[in-house]
C-alpha cells in the first residue's frame, strides 16, 4: 500500500488550527453499536470552524469491539477517537488519504491474523423457504443473491394475489 502522500492525524489537526484558529471540536459520548453479528464502538465528532459556524462538519468512525489484535484490544475507544479526528480533518481539508495511519496499520494486522471466511451456505430452513415460494432451481451460493431471490419470489407472489 502506497502511503507516500499520507498525512497523519497530528499534522491534519495542526493544519485545521492553522486555517481556523477559533476551531472548536466536540466529541460525543461513544456508543456501542451492533451491526449484524458484529459489535463496534462508534465515535462521532463535530467541528465548528468559527464561533458562529452555522453548519459544523461531522464525522463518525466505528472500531470493532473487542479489538481483533493485541494492538487494538483494550484501546478501541481511543483508536476510534483518533480515527474520527483524522476523518473529520480529512473532510474539512480534503486530504488525499482519509484513513488514519493507525486504521491502515490495524487493518493490515487484522488481515494478516484473520481466519479465512467460511463460504456462505443456505440452511435447511432457507431451502424450505425457497420451496414454499415455489422455487425449484439451484440455491444461490451467496447470502445477498439468496435474499434478492427471496424478495423477488415474494414480490411475484404478491403480484399474483397470493399472501405469504
Amino acid at each position: 500500500m502506497d502511503l507516500s502522500n499520507y498525512v497523519d492525524v497530528p499534522t491534519r489537526f495542526a493544519a485545521l488550527l492553522e486555517k481556523w484558529p477559533e476551531l472548536r471540536i466536540k466529541e460525543h459520548r461513544p456508543e456501542i453499536v451492533t451491526i449484524g453479528d458484529k459489535t463496534f464502538i462508534s465515535v462521532t465528532m463535530q467541528a465548528w470552524r468559527t464561533p458562529d459556524d452555522p453548519i459544523p462538519c461531522q464525522a463518525t468512525c466505528f472500531e470493532p469491539y473487542p479489538g481483533k489484535t493485541s494492538f487494538t484490544r483494550d484501546s478501541e475507544q481511543m483508536n476510534a477517537s483518533t480515527s474520527c479526528l483524522g476523518r473529520l480533518a480529512g473532510l474539512m481539508m480534503s486530504f488525499p488519504k482519509m484513513a488514519s495511519l493507525e486504521e491502515v496499520i490495524n487493518r493490515q494486522k487484522e488481515e494478516q491474523t484473520a481466519k479465512p471466511a467460511k463460504p456462505w451456505e443456505a440452511s435447511e430452513g432457507q431451502r424450505r423457504l425457497l420451496r414454499a415460494l415455489g422455487y425449484a432451481g439451484e440455491v444461490p451460493s451467496g447470502r445477498v443473491a439468496f435474499e434478492s431471490l427471496v424478495a423477488d419470489l415474494k414480490a411475484k407472489k404478491m403480484q399474483e394475489g397470493e399472501a405469504f
